[in-house]
């Protein structure tokens, strides 16, 4: 059998034609979503405003502060006796190396208010999170705040050590 060219092209042609030819239906639309307006265009982060300050953060970790800074004074003020006591302790269960212990003890006393304001804010800066969104501001105060009140914390302890440790060498 030999094929026919000439019938070949017509024919493609006509089929080509009724290809095109579909079914009327329920075709998706190809018009943006409800979803796709939302969303905005892929690629292309959404612009969010920022969140305004809370006056009532700034002042609270300003109360915080103002409070660990105090006990720092008072931990400062109890630290000079300690340190002398701790010079002129004796042998370990001395009447001196007593006295030096308390001394001590005086000391970690005033610790403790510096210690209470850093949980005080570490539980005020958990309990903001979790309540709303912060401000960059307000979150970036709290983060400061706390460094500095754990530094502060820090450095008493490292006294605090420093003291015991010589107490307990003879």
């Amino acid at each position: 059998m030999m094929a026919r060219p000439h019938l070949f092209l017509p024919l493609s042609a006509a089929l080509a034609a009724l290809a095109g030819c579909a079914a009327p239906g329920p075709y998706p639309s190809l018009a943006q979503r409800p979803i796709e307006r939302a969303l905005g265009e892929p690629g292309v982060p959404p612009v969010i405003a920022p969140l305004p300050d809370d006056p009532a953060v700034a002042a609270r970790v300003a109360a915080f502060l103002g409070e660990a800074q105090a006990g720092d004074r008072t931990f400062l003020a109890a630290l000079p006796a300690a340190q002398a006591a701790a010079r002129r302790a004796g042998a370990v269960g001395s009447d001196s190396w007593l006295q030096a212990q308390q001394a001590v003890s005086r000391a970690q006393t005033a610790q403790a208010q510096t210690i209470r304001v850093l949980a005080e804010l570490d539980r005020y800066a958990v309990d903001q999170a979790n309540a709303k969104a912060l401000s960059a501001s307000d979150l970036q105060r709290l983060q400061a705040a706390t460094a500095g009140v754990q530094r502060l914390a820090d450095a008493e302890h490292a006294e605090i050590v420093r003291l015991q440790t010589a107490l307990r060498t003879p």
